[in-house]
């Protein structure tokens, strides 16, 4: 009875009741950590960087759960990180750190390297050892050639025997050590090459990895899914092109594709990829103006302005290194289809105020080694017009250009182009993207069947004085002939020169039907060849200036 009173006289003491109670929450709220292994569901690769989406199921308890993201790139930008999850639960925080006790996991294609590497290793054992019984019993053959003993005579029958036994079985030996001898020195090769190729793909076996700790507090156990958005540096995309021109009736047929690349430490396998031409690096806040004045010049003043200058830079680009990025991308429903003939016809292509984004509808893999691999986008069949063209006093060629229009509106960014007509390759250009005008002038090469010459008129070129000046004109003749099957329209392009000088006088004498431009001197002629037709065209100019001067070209 007195316990009882004694235990009810604790309960009603204050400070026990906050203890007991702090005790009891604590208990109920003990935090734990988990593991989590989370995939790539999809990637947004920007120009500059890549923005990764992981997923991940977890089992939670009732209470305060660090949940650990392990195995992931230290190439995240910490800054970015976004977790979402669904459910009654509480996302308390979310912080970056580094595990260097755990190395990047080994890529499927180390694993096949060092599966072969074993392979051969044991073909090359098995082959040694064979090697070395052959020559043991060769040793053996060679030691024991005595046929009789002391006094004892052989006849010439069993002579007969065992030298064939010995002719016969010491030839399948060499024979044999001599295959053996190839094998082994192929297998050898072939070992030191996979040693090699391991070694390489070893590079970055070695570095640490990252991990995201998420603390989480849940009311009642769940299970539910982890969202880990964030982005990665030392990824992008560069845009590449084929322009295709079946003849020059056909329209050309433009391949959009990009050479994809990834450093980040984890293998992008099997992923939702989707390619962005924004770019998060850049900032999205505007710029203000601030008041510029002007003063009279001190050193010392310009000194300072010139070092604070240098501050206000330096901390400007880290406001802008470490600025969010707002990125939304639209998930697209991925339906059974027929088997697309290339990923460019299951690309799907949207634009925003800022970027345009290229949604490739099945999973791509892009592994961690930094090398570009090309992915096709879209392909386009373009307006096209095709003409010929020619500028004889730089080159007697003739070129077929492809005149596209449309090329605006497809959002294109300049790239290096790869060039085909009539099945083969003919060269590698640029496609400039920011070229203002609304057709892009594309060089096909060079047609050998339209022939051009220019030749100096002698009779018509002459050089004499006048008073004190001297006047000099020249003439050229341009001969063309068409050898082709079909008419051609083309285009012939000259120039006579512009004074830079008073003194210096230029008369154009004769460019009959082209067009002239007086102000860069340059003469056009747009003539149609019918097949085997040749043309001739003449270009006269003089030019005038003192006796006491001489001229240059530039």
């Amino acid at each position: 009875m007195k316990k009882n009173k004694q235990n009810t006289k604790t309960m009603k003491n204050p400070l026990f009741v906050i203890l007991f109670l702090l005790s009891t929450y604590s208990q109920s709220w003990a935090q734990s950590d988990k593991l989590v292994q989370s995939d790539i569901k999809e990637v947004t690769v920007f120009l500059n960087r890549a923005q990764v989406v992981n997923v991940a199921k977890v089992a939670l308890a009732s209470g305060i759960t660090n949940l650990i993201f392990e195995g992931l790139s230290t190439k995240i930008d910490k800054q970015s990180i976004q977790v979402s999850a669904k459910g009654n639960l509480t996302i308390m925080s979310v912080r970056h750190q580094i595990n260097y006790l755990k190395n990047q996991a080994k890529a499927q294609k180390i694993k096949n390297l060092e599966d072969s590497l074993d392979f051969y290793t044991e073909k090359w054992s098995y082959a040694d050892a064979q090697k070395k019984v052959l020559n043991n019993e060769n040793e053996l053959i060679l030691a024991n050639k005595s046929i009789g003993g002391d006094g004892v005579g052989v006849s010439a029958q069993k002579l007969k025997e065992v030298s064939d036994f010995y002719r016969t079985r010491l030839l399948e030996i060499q024979n044999t050590l001599l295959g053996l001898e190839k094998s082994i020195k192929n297998y050898n090769q072939r070992l030191t090459r996979l040693r090699q190729q391991i070694e390489e793909a070893n590079r970055d076996a070695n570095k640490p990895t990252s991990e995201v700790v998420v603390s989480v507090k849940a009311e009642n156990a769940l299970s539910t899914e982890f969202e880990l958005n964030y982005i990665v540096v030392d990824a992008g995309w560069q845009p590449i092109y084929d322009l295709r021109a079946k003849d020059t009736q056909s329209p050309v047929q433009l391949s959009y594709k990009a050479n994809v690349f990834q450093n980040t430490g984890v293998a992008w396998d099997n992923v939702k990829i989707t390619l962005s031409t924004g770019n998060p690096t850049q900032s999205g806040v505007k710029p203000e103006l601030s008041t510029w004045y002007v003063n009279f010049y001190n050193p010392y003043v310009q000194r300072e302005v010139v070092k604070n200058r240098g501050r206000f830079d330096n901390a400007k680009k880290s406001a802008d290194r470490g600025a969010p990025a707002s990125i939304s991308t639209t998930d697209a429903d991925v339906e059974d289809e027929e088997v697309a003939r290339t990923i460019a016809d299951l690309t799907t292509v949207s634009e925003s105020a800022f970027a345009t984004t290229f949604e490739i509808s099945i999973p791509y893999s892009i592994p961690s080694d930094g090398k570009p691999q090309l992915v096709d986008i879209k392909n386009y069949d373009l307006k096209t017009k095709y003409a010929y063209s020619v500028v004889p006093k730089m080159d007697y060629d003739v070129f077929l250009l492809a005149k596209i229009t449309g090329w605006e509106d497809l959002g294109l960014l300049s790239g290096k182009t790869n060039i085909y007509f009539e099945g083969t390759f003919v060269g590698e250009s640029y496609l400039d993207a920011q070229n203002v005008k609304d057709t892009l002038a594309v060089s096909l090469g060079r047609d050998k069947k339209i022939v051009v010459k220019r030749i100096k008129i002698q009779d018509l070129s002459s050089k004499k004085s006048i008073g004190t000046n001297i006047k000099e004109e020249l003439g050229f003749e341009i001969n063309v002939r068409n050898t082709k099957k079909e008419a051609v329209n083309l285009t012939i392009e000259e120039q006579y020169p512009i004074a830079k000088d008073s003194q210096i006088e230029v008369e154009l004498v004769e460019a009959q039907n082209a067009e002239i431009n007086p102000i860069s001197g340059k003469i056009t002629w747009r003539i149609t060849l019918n097949p085997a037709e040749t043309k001739k065209l003449t270009l006269r100019y003089s030019l005038k200036y003192p006796k006491n001067k001489t001229i240059t070209f530039e």
